[in-house]
């Protein structure tokens, strides 16, 4: 049975151990370790490895294989299984009876991850590290920090942005996720780290696949997967697979109705065998109607938006209800035209989008040990309808909105790649050689209108407010050489260079007293930046059973242009906004004692350099850099079945971040700005600790062959969401039961049928799904700080509560 795969990487000290004779070799090299995959006998090493392994001495066994120096790697792209780079793999067949409406249910299960709520149904925040939390949700929509890939085709944009409510888990094979700062192998923005979803083969489903799962607040997802290998004598060989979904669902909030149609195309062929073209096609359709996040005073008294008639605002429910302060005329605002109240119910508001991506690589061998790879892919977003943070704010200002206005318009964007790979020896020793080059783009074009209010469901556009023009650009050039020092270990170094350019113009425009437009307000900037990033790593395979690692690794991300031309007062130059950068050390080891244990724990300690911290009012998000901080913790996982049928699987994560130099303006007192110290407090937004676990047992053999249930734990601790540490959310731990029976039939037109049923949230916790970062404030006309009793009704906190108790079940049949 199969074992999981963990990063890879060794410590220095480890080097001297390498050197000895007496553990040069070994029974079997140390098994892969693919989080909830199959338990599998170690294999053993293998003569077929990237370049010359010495002989082993007479009586021993096969040595062992450097690590990345597997033959099962020789014809994988660079990024898959690298050594040094840390990495998990979350195996999805362990996954196949949990009812999985987001990634959140697959992606929980790797160390270093942890997930918030969107602005609506099926969208979440994934954070690696805490990386993707300290930018908050929903400005712009998106997961930013880290790269994301789908079979190795970019699904973030060039600006940097990434969405989750196109992925559909029920589509994945496994994922991979990259740990830590990964910029010289994926370049700008993964700052964070990386993950690539893949989805299944055509060998992998070798037929139809179709489920359905249905459960608590009319959630439905209907999905079929479809595909075969075909090797033919003149055509060489094809392998096809075939995705689509439809989910739907009310929602557990008082609003928000959801729907969301998927379709994917993996093809892939090989017409000679040095050649290997794949045609990649992804499209997404996603509506949903949502809620506005919540202040905690809202949170703790009406958190789910079903009391105090929040479908009407009136004065009397505001303390209750999120509502809106909207222009009554639908333009602007002035002595003759108010502010009126209005919820969201009333607004109509919700989003629309459609997103379509294509892409066409073609590998080609130009001998047995070197492959040219060049990669093509198109991107297309379009808003048809969406909701976005006011363009200028200042309910006394002429042309002053009082809440998120509709945004329109697409984004186009290419990302094209060519490399070189070459696995020819480096003075004696096996290597891999690699260099690429990268270059991406995007343009945006997205109008802005005012929502106009008293309009029921759908909405409905009002005057315009502004428009965003933006255009942003990468070249990078990456190479990377691994080598295999000795038989147990690997030297990696890496590096990339990136420029930037983020150009274009944020508009608003403005009324007069009586309603005319006057000259609008324009930001322009034309930013370029330019960025480096090396990386260096040893993985030391000491036996079988251990392996160390240690790895220093640097990464980057470059402002989007929102960031660039927002400010606390709304839109305006904020052209001096810093790239974050990121320079990390990790140190890990991997204990597999046997093939049903799986073990692995690495520490982190990251410096980090004008991180961009993304803050809110309540009103607009706007983003600040921070000189410095640090950010450290422990990643740990482990997968044990002790007894055949029973499984136990944890993944767990310690994250204590804190600012080291940073000023916080909180803004002017007669004239002259406020500047609080923040040196020692802790990153808001980021929990210290996470855990998800899991202890099933699944009938091996007999005649309830396939029976089984599982128990699931997750845990979040508590944790600040402002700068000053003043006010702070609780942490939660939920439980959730599931029954599953899984049968193969013999000699039937449907080969397969597995039935699940899950109860989540078993003890019906209230909880906080999603929050966003509030900023500090200062008690009128004072220099004081507002304490966090205030701060508990302000709604920079943006809270979105989690799902009630539930049930969810499904079905799916093989054919």
């Amino acid at each position: 049975m199969s074992h999981a795969r963990l990063s890879r990487g060794a410590s220095v000290a480890s080097l001297l151990l390498a050197l000895s004779p007496s553990v040069a070799y070994a029974q079997h090299t140390l098994p892969r370790i693919d989080v909830g995959g199959d338990r599998r006998a170690a294999s053993r090493g293998s003569n077929a490895t990237l370049g010359p392994v010495a002989a082993p001495a007479a009586g021993m066994q096969s040595p062992i294989v450097a690590p990345g120096f597997e033959a099962s790697r020789a014809k994988l792209p660079i990024y898959r299984d690298p050594p040094g780079q840390t990495v998990t793999t979350v195996d999805h067949k362990f996954l196949r009876p949990t009812p999985m409406f987001t990634v959140r249910e697959m992606l929980q299960y790797s160390p270093g991850v942890s997930i918030q709520s969107g602005n609506f149904a099926r969208e979440v925040n994934i954070s690696i590290r805490g990386s993707g939390s300290r930018l908050g949700v929903g400005f712009p929509l998106g997961v930013r920090n880290i790269m994301m890939y789908e079979d190795g085709f970019p699904i973030t944009t060039a600006d940097g942005v990434g969405r989750t409510d196109m992925l559909d888990p029920h589509a994945y094979s496994a994922t991979d996720v990259y740990r830590g700062p990964s910029s010289a192998l994926f370049g700008n923005y993964a700052y964070g780290g990386a993950i690539n979803f893949r989805t299944f083969s055509g060998a992998e489903i070798d037929g139809v696949d179709t489920g359905s799962e249905f459960g608590s607040y009319g959630y439905i997802n209907n999905y079929v997967r479809a595909g075969k290998k075909v090797v033919t004598k003149g055509l060489g060989e094809f392998d096809v697979s075939l995705f689509a979904s439809d989910a739907r669902g009310d929602n557990y909030l008082a609003r928000g109705p959801y729907s969301g149609d998927q379709a994917r195309l993996l093809a892939r062929w090989a017409p000679t065998p040095d050649d290997r073209l794949t045609l990649k096609y992804i499209f997404n359709d996603t509506f949903a109607q949502f809620m506005n996040r919540l202040s905690q005073a809202q949170f703790y008294l009406n958190p789910f938006g079903k009391s105090y008639g929040c479908a009407i605002a009136v004065p009397a429910n505001l303390p209750f209800c999120n509502n809106l302060n909207v222009p009554a005329n639908g333009l602007f605002t002035s002595a003759r035209a108010p502010l009126v109240n209005q919820s969201v119910w009333q607004l109509g508001s919700h989003i629309h989008t459609q997103r379509q991506i294509g892409g066409f690589r073609w590998e080609h061998d130009f001998d047995n040990s070197t492959t040219w790879r060049s990669q093509f892919t198109y991107d297309y977003f379009d808003y048809i309808n969406g909701t976005w943070p006011p363009p200028k704010v200042g309910p006394a200002a002429l042309g002053g909105l009082g809440g998120p206005v509709a945004i329109r318009g697409p984004s186009v964007g290419i990302d094209a790649n060519t490399t070189i790979t070459s696995h020819a020896a480096l003075f004696g020793f096996p290597a891999t050689h690699y260099l690429g080059f990268f270059y991406n783009n995007v343009k945006t074009t997205n109008p802005l209108f005012n929502q106009i209010p008293n309009v029921w469901n759908y909405g409905a556009t009002g005057g315009p407010v502004g428009k965003i023009d933006s255009y942003t650009s990468n070249i990078s050039l990456r190479a990377r050489e691994e080598i295999a020092l000795t038989p147990q270990l690997t030297g990696v170094v890496g590096f990339s260079s990136n420029w930037n350019r983020v150009w274009g113009v944020n508009t608003v425009y403005t009324y007069t007293a009586n309603g005319a437009l006057s000259a609008p307000q324009r930001v322009a900037l034309d930013n370029d930046y330019w960025n480096t990033a090396p990386e260096a790593s040893l993985t030391y395979r000491y036996s079988p059973e251990w392996q160390v690692r240690a790895r220093y690794a640097a990464g980057y991300g470059t402002p989007a242009f929102v960031f660039l031309t927002s400010t606390q007062n709304g839109a305006g130059a904020n052209s001096d906004l810093k790239a974050q950068t990121n320079m990390g050390v990790d140190l890990g080891v991997d204990w597999t004692p046997a093939p049903n244990v799986i073990v692995s724990v690495t520490g982190f300690n990251e410096w980090f350099r004008n991180e961009i911290l993304t803050l809110s009012n309540g009103l607009v998000s706007y983003q600040a850099n921070i000189p410095a901080s640090i950010h450290r913790g422990v990643e740990a996982n482990i997968d044990w079945r002790p007894i055949d049928g029973w499984r136990f699987i944890a993944a767990y994560t310690f994250n204590d971040q804190f600012f080291t130099n940073y000023w916080d303006n909180l803004g002017a007192v007669r004239g002259q700005f406020v500047y609080y110290n923040r040196a020692g407090a802790k990153i808001p937004n980021v929990a210290p600790h996470t855990l998800t676990s899991r202890v099933g047992y699944d009938q091996p053999s007999g005649d309830f062959k396939g029976l089984g249930a599982y128990v699931e734990y997750i845990f979040k601790a508590g944790y600040s969401i402002d700068n000053a540490n003043l006010t702070s959310l609780p942490g939660y731990g939920l439980v959730n039961l599931n029954l599953h029976y899984n049968r193969d039939i013999v000699d039937s037109y449907i080969r397969n049928v597995e039935l699940y049923l899950n109860l989540e949230n078993v003890f019906n916790r209230t909880y906080i799904a999603g929050s966003l970062v509030m900023s500090n404030t200062l008690i009128a006309g004072t220099v004081v700080q507002t304490p966090g009793l205030l701060l508990a009704t302000a709604q920079g906190a943006g809270i979105v509560a989690g799902q009630p108790r539930s049930l969810v079940g499904g079905i799916k049949l093989k054919f």
